[in-house]
């Protein structure tokens, strides 16, 4: 059952069509320009229901991404005509439930995610817990079915360094911090380049600044390749896992 406040629709969707600018050598659209789709669409919705990013800042609250589980049934190609969507599933205590879908022409789906949020204070930088008044224009929806996990990527004991990496301007979105899908792209750049991910998990630790250092250190195993973003003092910016 779909509820959400008078005049509203808990399930919000746009039209779009694949474009150069995000697919891959392959025509194919990258696993980055996924995630935009999926970003753009919850920024569409809260846009369109009036508590975007205008009403977040004069309310000195922020919506922070906390976690990613993605599965890509298959990764459109050039000029595909494909539909993004997205709803709010639960919110409870002090994290929000969020997923996406990726369809095509025919209504099949592409891709789908659930994400975790927390609603931030701006002013103290501490997660709060979210009112009716931040709530309410939503609305929820059934979750969509989606494989079983843990709560959190497992680290592997034993991963390699590689080149470090200083944050640039163009890794920076509106709330001063790199952008989710920038991560996933650093992450990326690490993997050896015949790895096609099916299935992504992320776990968001802590946030990134321009002129940041980020170490990345990888592993694979048991089916899996893990990718940790590390500040200078070795705790996480975030953790990737690809399978």
């Amino acid at each position: 059952m779909t509820t959400a406040a008078p005049g509203t629709s808990a399930v919000f969707e746009f039209d779009a069509r694949i474009r150069y600018s995000e697919v891959d050598h392959r025509g194919q659209l990258t696993l980055p320009a996924l995630i935009d789709y999926f970003q753009d669409c919850s920024t569409f919705q809260s846009e369109e229901l009036g508590v975007g990013m205008l009403w977040l800042k004069e309310h000195q609250r922020a919506w922070v991404l906390t976690h990613w589980q993605i599965v890509i049934e298959r990764y459109p190609r050039l000029a595909e005509r494909v539909t993004a969507g997205t709803f709010a599933s639960s919110f409870k205590s002090l994290s929000a439930t969020r997923f996406f879908f990726l369809r095509d022409e025919a209504g099949s789906l592409i891709a789908k995610a659930r994400s975790t949020w927390a609603l931030i204070d701006l002013a103290s930088g501490r997660p709060i817990r979210p009112t009716e008044e931040d709530t309410a224009p939503y609305g929820t929806h059934e979750p969509l079915p989606m494989p079983e996990e843990t709560r959190r990527v497992r680290v592997p004991d034993a991963l390699a360094p590689c080149e470090p990496l200083t944050v640039l301007r163009h890794q920076i979105d509106t709330n001063e911090h790199v952008n989710n899908g920038q991560y996933m792209q650093i992450a990326l750049e690490v993997l050896p380049s015949d790895i096609v991910p099916a299935c992504v998990r992320v776990d968001y630790r802590r946030s990134a600044v321009l002129g940041d250092t980020i170490y990345p250190r990888f592993a694979q195993e048991d089916g899996r390749t893990v990718v940790v973003l590390d500040a200078p003092d070795g705790k996480p910016y975030a953790v990737v896992e690809f399978s």
